[in-house]
């Protein structure tokens, strides 16, 4: 009897605390594969070389992905403080060099989003580890909460005519040349 009493009470708590669990908590979902990459604003990279790189408007606060000019866009959400995202600086750095020196480099294009960081946090990281493409700041965790709160590091292609996320990877990829295989076969 004590122990049926024991289990009552614990399923009482448990649904208990599903009530009290905010709704929105439940609701929101880390884009995958097959989802539609968020179409809200992002913050327009500081730097001419940045957003020519991108084929953006620098007058512009915002912008949206779709805005980018290319096929596809390769998504990395990362945090200067993620030690996994350090580590792999070097290897995204070596597949940005991969596109870039490809034929592919006007099909895809590399920007980093940094949920919590500032923009003086993502020039720090920009310089330790000799970033080469945008980056682009996320302080308020605006994107962040949009993304699910996913953790980093966070890998997204996207089909930047479509919005349709064609490939996801949270944390490292492997090599640069075997994540480059694979986003060249979305081409």
């Amino acid at each position: 009897m004590l122990k049926k009493n024991a289990l009552l009470r614990i399923i009482v708590m448990l649904a208990m605390a599903l009530l009290i669990y905010p709704a929105t908590c439940l609701s929101v979902s880390i884009p995958a594969t097959g989802d539609i990459f968020p179409a809200d604003d992002l913050k327009t990279p500081e730097g001419e070389v940045y957003q020519k790189y991108l084929g953006l408007d620098g007058s512009k606060e915002t912008f949206k992905l779709r805005d980018v000019k290319s096929k596809l866009a390769l998504v990395q959400i990362f945090s200067m403080y993620c030690p996994v995202c350090q580590r792999e600086a070097p290897e995204v750095n070596e597949l940005y060099k991969l596109i870039s020196d490809s034929n592919l480099s006007d099909k895809i294009k590399v920007i980093g989003i940094a949920p919590g960081n500032s923009q003086f946090e993502v020039n720090v990281f920009r310089e330790q580890y000799n970033i080469p493409f945008p980056l682009i700041p996320d302080g308020d965790y605006e994107w962040h909460k949009i993304m699910g709160e996913v953790g980093t590091p966070y890998f997204l292609l996207v089909n930047l005519e479509s919005g349709k996320i064609l490939e996801d990877n949270l944390g490292p990829f492997g090599t640069a040349q075997e994540f480059f295989d694979i986003l060249k076969r979305h081409l």
